[in-house]
């Protein structure tokens, strides 16, 4: 029963994170999905960069605003996830679009999720990610 209900986690956090024309992610959405405040971690660049579900979504919306991005669709390809008692972890990769015209394979990468069980239902305890690149390909066996 955890995995089912992990997936449809991790389905929500997907949906809860994408956008479309300017309208940044619904906070309370993405908040009700997480053990306190959540914990993200972008760590693509040098530095990683964290957030709590709330300065995501402002940093978000400071990016609307100065018009750095006008939507952003993420969704996930491929995942496994292992189960230990009150505790989960999951590989999701996925890959996403900023509404740029594409031709050929989207952006990809890779989410490290963790969940704890909390009075009998899963929350996201933390989402680290780190996007795909020419020095950084994501294992195959990921996509499996």
């Amino acid at each position: 029963m955890g995995n089912i209900e992990i997936n449809d986690l991790a389905r929500d956090f997907y949906k809860a994170v994408s956008f479309r024309n300017e309208k940044a992610p619904d906070l309370s959405q993405l908040q009700i999905l997480f053990f306190g405040d959540g914990i993200l971690v972008n760590n693509s660049f040098q530095h990683p960069i964290g957030f709590t579900a709330e300065s995501f979504v402002s940093a978000l919306e400071s990016d609307i605003a100065e018009g750095n991005m006008d939507q952003f669709i993420q969704h996930e390809l491929h995942a496994k996830t292992e189960v230990f008692g009150k505790l989960a972890q999951r590989i999701s990769v996925y890959e996403y679009n900023l509404g740029e015209e594409t031709s050929g394979r989207l952006p990809r990468g890779v989410n490290y999720m963790q969940f704890v069980q909390v009075d009998g239902n899963w929350r996201i305890l933390s989402v680290a990610w780190c996007d795909e690149n020419e020095d950084n390909l994501i294992p195959q066996e990921y996509m499996q």
